[in-house]
């Protein structure tokens, strides 16, 4: 009997031990517990499937001849009484707008850009007394687009010899620039392609699909000669020289 019971004893041992190898250890809540398989997936696309971004700037650009020029001139006119000095300064350039016109320059290419009036008065720096009576400036000024460069010393000089007396600035311009922004852009989308194939290429990456474009900097003609003060010049040898047109884009792609 005794052997018996030492038997029963030791089958309920290896019992216990076989139901303990079978149930799962504990775990504290929230660490390492097992997940449904919609719930692990998520969780390997959040930690491991997060794509990695190359972003580069290119650059476009596209020298062209103007074809345009803007000159900024006018008439400035004084005198101690507002009638004397604004009649003078509209004779004179009525006179300006003349020999404009015979330039070949088109009405509809002379604008107004300020008119304006000033009183000066004459003061003692001491007393701070008037010493003397006021002085009016008149001053008007356009601006006139040339279309013909070959002609726009020749239209300054005319200016200046029937009244002008103010010739602040002539700018170069490009009259239709859309055909050669657009080729800028596309310079500029060429140039980001090569830089990010050549650092991803670097990496031992390829690119995957384009995520953005950001256009950073519009693209506008550089005017790159001025000229100015020409009042007191006999003739105006003017070089138009060139225009730079450039575009700059940011592009992100993701990397495989």
């Amino acid at each position: 009997m005794k052997g018996l019971h030492r038997l029963f004893a030791l089958g309920g041992i290896m019992g216990l031990l076989l139901i303990s190898a079978c149930r799962p250890a504990s775990t504290p809540s929230g660490a390492g517990a097992l997940m449904p398989p919609d719930a692990r997936a998520a969780a390997l696309t959040a930690s491991e499937g997060v794509s990695t971004g190359l972003t580069v700037i290119g650059v476009g650009t596209v020298r062209a001849r103007p074809d345009q020029a803007v000159v900024t001139l006018g008439v400035e006119t004084e005198g101690e009484a507002l009638a004397t000095a604004l009649s003078e300064n509209n004779r004179r350039a009525s006179a300006v707008l003349a020999a404009l016109k015979e330039q070949g320059v088109a009405e509809t290419d002379i604008q107004t850009a300020s008119f304006q009036i000033q009183i000066e008065e004459p003061r003692d720096p001491q007393t701070g007394q008037r010493i003397g009576p006021p002085v009016y400036h008149v001053l008007h000024v356009y601006t006139v687009i040339f279309r013909d460069l070959d002609r726009v010393g020749e239209g300054v000089d005319a200016a200046v010899a029937a009244g002008a007396n103010r010739v602040d600035a002539i700018a170069f311009r490009i009259g239709s620039p859309d055909r050669l922004a657009a080729e800028a852009r596309r310079l500029a989308a060429e140039d980001a392609k090569a830089r990010a194939q050549t650092l991803a290429s670097a990496l031992g990456a390829q690119l995957g699909r384009i995520v953005s474009v950001t256009e950073t900097t519009l693209p506008q003609p550089v005017p790159m000669a001025r000229a100015a003060a020409f009042a007191e010049a006999a003739a105006v040898p003017v070089a138009a020289g060139e225009l730079e047109i450039t575009a700059q884009i940011q592009v992100t792609w993701e990397l495989r």
